[in-house]
């Protein structure tokens, strides 16, 4: 198994301003097919997103995805960024939306090395160890 992780800042953006977050970027060979992203919001707090490899690469030139996570071309002050919005629900049990955006060519780079490590199509899963973690998890 191979990993690759990648730390960079993220801004959240939050009624109409931005705020840097560091955010670490987690790729596993052992889950080809994601990447997680850990964004640590202070010393002892961190929250992971599990978002499909493909969708963050097809979202570089399109808005991509419905639901609980979009990914969109973003363009701030000609610095070029993709934005991902995330929605869940919180640990209050309430409903929200949150908006990051990162430096684009950063995205990129980190993908062109998860591809290098597991190119598409060859992308391979323990289906056993899947279903195992899936039916003792509950």
């Amino acid at each position: 198994m191979s990993s690759l992780y990648e730390t960079v800042f993220m801004n959240l953006e939050a009624d109409g301003a931005r705020f840097p977050v560091v955010t670490r970027l987690l790729y596993e060979s052992d889950d080809p097919f994601a990447i997680r992203v850990l964004f640590e919001l202070q010393e002892d707090v961190a929250v992971t997103w599990t978002i499909e490899r493909d969708l963050l690469a097809r979202g570089l030139g399109q808005e991509v995805g419905d639901g609980d996570i979009r990914i969109a071309p973003h363009v701030v002050a000609g610095r070029h960024e993709t934005r991902i919005e995330l929605a869940g629900c919180g640990l209050d049990g309430e409903w929200s939306r949150v908006v990051f955006s990162l430096w684009e060519p950063a995205l990129r780079v980190f993908l062109a090395r998860t591809y290098e490590a597991v190119p598409p199509g060859e992308e391979e899963v323990d289906l056993d160890t899947f279903l195992a973690e899936v039916l003792t998890a509950g």
